[in-house]
């Protein structure tokens, strides 16, 4: 029984274990599997990692083929324009920024048209029209106007997208200037070769004639149709014999030109000397293709040589000496007056106002100007003296022989002296009359400098301080004016930045009709402070012309005080007119069309625009400043005649300028009550322009005294400290608003 028990157990415990080999077996299987799984996860884990790697880096290749494009866009040599289906700039290249001279949110939005000439806008008009009509023409050429005034002729080529957003323009513009300048340039080598007065003869490979121009007519007597097809042989002289001819020949072919003396025979038959130059010009593969022969005769060729020598050492406009013969003759001066123990005195003169007549007549009427000046300047020294042009409105006069210092001093000032006062005197030039003046500085040998250099730096200084103070006058060098340079350079430097940082601020100051009690008008101010304090627009105004920013500046003025004089709010305020000073390069380059922009941009009215002038406006040119004069009035706006009585304009000639108001200078309201000259020009004044028709405004008026007495006079419009100081926009308007409503007393103690 046992026995049959342990087998049952014995079986029982077989098949239980061979069931745990079979689970077993089963649990390694799974395992197998689990791990082949857990395999397979793994390398899929990093497939999908080397995936979104290779995503990442597609998608910073993306950003980055998208920034290439967005830099090719904006820095491709060519301008682009995106334009709307009304011909609307809707997206701009940098390129096309810089060649506009605009800030790209100033060309976005407007239509691409206002950037042409007006006289080829209705051609671009149409370009658009046949694009969009599917007939594109295949280019246009236009001119677009830069921002400061400056003309670019371009070519236009566009493509048309129908895309999603609708009809588009794809405008490109070629600045082809060059283009211009090649094709220009070509025409002027067409016309340096027919108007050379040097012969000249063009001949094939074999020396047949193809091609000859006028001075080879007037030389040698033969007409083009005479000689062409014909050998040079033609004009042989019989005076050289074969030799001659075949050293020419033999330096020809080995050295591609040849020059020389040479007797050749006109066709009447008389004999000539010439100078004669060939040369031999090559293909692309290194054959001769042609010869150029240039030739003049003997005389002509030694008057050349004279010319030349002539133009190296004078001036080829005035005739007088120019730097290189100055500084030659200066040189010899110093080192006999080191010899003899002498003295040299070195003026150094600059015409007042020049750039303004180049800016507002022309270059042509400015050199005549240069050439009267220099004959006046020859009339007035020794014939031993030297007067040069260094260049552009700068002249030297050299004076040598001078004993003691106090005498040499004395013959310099009464020099200068001189040539201020004939300087000074009108010149007549091409139907105008011109008034300038000369500022002269002068440095003394040995005491301001015993080099060439240094006398010319120290009178070039001198001559700066005195046309800077005031001008038309004389100043003798010291070493305090390095100062005065070194701030002015400093100045231009820091006026650029505070331009670059726009740091220009507007002051406005009020005018008051005294009779009815009430504020009429303000006058716009230019003032800057710079890091070292307020500076007197009297010095860096003029500093801002010479830079050439007085332009854009004026623009800016124009634009900023319209608009914020119309945008007061106040009982008077929408009758307020504004005064605007423009100097005469202002004037003369401003354009209609800015006036216009500004004054519809901020709303202000023409008719309360008021544009003021001084007389220097009508010292040259009066003609095309009275024309601009005529154009501001025509458009609804006055114009107000600045510091009357301190210039050189008559009473008879006012009458003929284009004049609402005229401003009684501050410099005649100074002495008043007292001083019976300056109560006699001011009665004078008001006198005059009452008969004329004109208001007349006294400014720089500070005090009560001064006041009542132009009130008794009959002038109601006054302007000064009396009443207020020049104040910022927000002082202004709130000024102004009590002033009209009666809140405000009458006093300098108040302001």
């Amino acid at each position: 029984m046992m026995d049959h028990m342990d087998d049952e157990n014995g079986r029982a415990l077989l098949e239980a274990l061979g069931a745990a080999r079979e689970r077993i077996a089963e649990l390694e299987s799974v395992q197998t599997e689990y791990v082949k799984v857990v395999e397979d996860l793994s390398l899929h884990q990093e497939e999908l990692r080397a995936q979104n790697e290779d995503l990442r880096q597609a998608q910073e290749a993306l950003a980055e083929a998208s920034r290439r494009y967005q830099d090719l866009f904006d820095f491709a040599p060519i301008a682009y324009f995106l334009l709307d289906e009304h011909g609307a700039v809707v997206e701009v290249n940098f390129t096309a920024c810089q060649m506009l001279g605009e800030q790209r949110v100033s060309i976005v939005h407007r239509p691409m048209r206002f950037h042409i000439g007006a006289s080829e806008r209705q051609a671009f008009d149409l370009f658009l029209v046949e694009a969009a009509a599917g007939r594109p023409s295949r280019t246009l050429d236009v001119t677009l106007s830069s921002r400061d005034g400056r003309e670019i002729p371009a070519q236009l080529s566009l493509v048309v997208d129908r895309g999603n957003r609708g009809l588009r323009f794809r405008v490109a513009a070629i600045d082809i200037s060059e283009r211009h300048l090649a094709e220009e340039q070509r025409r002027l080598a067409a016309t340096m070769f027919e108007e050379s007065n040097e012969g000249v003869v063009i001949t094939d490979a074999k020396g047949n004639i193809q091609r000859v121009n006028r001075a080879f007519t007037v030389v040698t007597g033969y007409a083009e149709k005479e000689v062409l097809g014909k050998k040079p042989s033609i004009l042989s002289s019989g005076r050289h014999d074969s030799v001659f001819y075949k050293v020419m020949w033999e330096r020809l072919e080995q050295s591609g030109g040849w020059m020389g003396e040479i007797w050749n025979r006109r066709k009447n038959g008389e004999i000539y000397p010439e100078w004669l130059k060939i040369n031999a010009i090559r293909g692309a593969s290194g054959q001769i293709r042609h010869y150029v022969g240039i030739f003049s005769d003997i005389g002509d060729r030694k008057r050349g040589t004279q010319e030349v020598e002539r133009f190296a050492f004078y001036d080829t406009l005035t005739d007088l000496p120019n730097r290189t013969l100055f500084v030659e003759r200066l040189k010899h001066a110093l080192i006999r007056a080191h010899r003899d123990k002498q003295r040299v005195a070195l003026l150094y003169l600059d015409l007042d106002r020049f750039k303004s007549v180049n800016d507002t007549l022309g270059h042509q009427t400015g050199d005549l100007l240069l050439q009267q000046a220099a004959q006046r300047l020859c009339q007035l020294v020794r014939t031993y003296d030297t007067v040069a042009r260094l260049g552009g409105d700068e002249f030297t006069v050299v004076l040598t022989d001078l004993e003691d210092d106090t005498s040499a001093r004395d013959t310099a000032e009464r020099v200068a002296e001189s040539i201020r006062e004939h300087l000074a005197r009108p010149f007549h030039v091409g139907g105008h009359e011109i008034v300038t003046g000369c500022s002269t500085g002068i440095a003394m040998y040995p005491d301001d400098g015993e080099t060439c250099s240094d006398l010319v730096k120290h009178a070039d200084i001198a001559m700066y301080h005195a046309k800077h103070n005031s001008g038309n006058g004389h100043a003798f060098f010291s070493p305090e004016m390095n100062a005065r340079v070194v701030r002015r350079v400093s100045m231009e430097s820091a006026l650029r930045a505070a331009v670059r940082r726009e740091e220009l601020t507007l002051a406005y100051q009020p005018v008051i009709d005294v009779a009815a009690a009430r504020v009429v008008g303000v006058e716009a101010l230019l003032r800057w402070t710079s890091p070292d304090g307020p500076v007197s627009p009297l010095e860096f105004i003029p500093v801002l012309e010479d830079l050439g920013l007085g332009h854009d500046i004026a623009r800016w003025v124009l634009a900023a005080s319209s608009r914020v004089v119309n945008d007061w709010r106040f009982e008077g305020a929408d009758a307020l007119w504004l005064s605007v000073n423009l100097s005469p390069l202002q004037l003369h380059r401003m354009l209609m069309a800015w006036v216009w922009e500004s004054l519809e941009g901020s709303g202000l009215a023409p008719e309360r625009l008021v544009v003021e002038v001084t007389e220097d406006h009508f010292r040259h040119n009066s003609d095309a400043i009275i024309d601009r004069l005529i154009e501001i009035r025509a458009m609804g706006a006055r114009v107000a005649l600045d510091d009357f009585g301190t210039g050189h304009s008559s009473l008879g000639r006012l009458r003929n300028f284009p004049i609402d108001i005229v401003k009684i200078d501050r410099s005649f309201v100074n002495g008043l009550p007292h001083d019976q000259k300056d109560l006699a020009i001011v009665n004078t004044i008001i006198t005059m322009a009452r008969h004329l028709g004109m208001d007349y405004l006294a400014e720089g008026v500070e005090t009560p005294g001064q006041l009542e007495l132009l009130k008794r006079q009959g002038c109601g419009l006054i302007q000064g400290y009396v009443f207020a100081r020049p104040m910022t926009a927000d002082e202004c308007a709130a000024w102004c608003a009590d002033y009209n409503a009666g809140r405000m007393p009458v006093g300098p103690a108040l302001h």
